[in-house]
């Protein structure tokens, strides 16, 4: 996929220390591997936002995590890389932390119950002591048509 600013591509192996980096600066822990990753490039091949897809047992794609670099938020990179994997997966569902219901909201996800999120693709929020900070939401959307 390509726009004006940035195109999206597979992740390689020489992408994962910024894409841990990334992870780091959101308070992550290093992502496990460049498996299911998808990122966002800026001309000089620079990534400015990543999205990881985890597959469940019966195929469902979870996103964990979207991340785009702080200085590319605004331009449509989370945007174009949620579009991007929805096309190609069909559904996607995650939990939406902290203050980013509203972005998943805008982009037509809704809100879903805890039964329907692999807990083994997601951190733990039931055990997790910045839960109430946090404010986990489950979402999905499913493509039309």
């Amino acid at each position: 996929m390509t726009n004006e600013l940035f195109t999206i591509r597979d992740a390689r192996p020489d992408d994962k220390a910024v894409l841990d980096g990334y992870a780091n600066l959101e308070g992550m822990d290093a992502i496990p591997s460049i498996e299911g990753v998808r990122v966002a490039v800026n001309e000089d091949d620079e990534v400015v936002g990543f999205l990881r897809i985890a597959l469940a047992e019966d195929g469902t794609a979870f996103v964990n995590p979207v991340i785009t670099h702080e200085t590319w938020r605004g331009f449509g990179v989370g945007r174009a890389l949620m579009e991007e994997a929805l096309a190609r997966h069909g559904e996607l569902r995650l939990v939406s932390r902290g203050g980013s219901l509203p972005f998943y909201e805008a982009l037509g996800y809704e809100r879903i119950g805890w039964d329907l999120i692999e807990m083994s693709l997601v951190d733990d929020c039931d055990h997790c002591e910045m839960r109430d900070e946090c404010g986990p939401v489950p979402v999905r959307k499913v493509r039309e048509g």
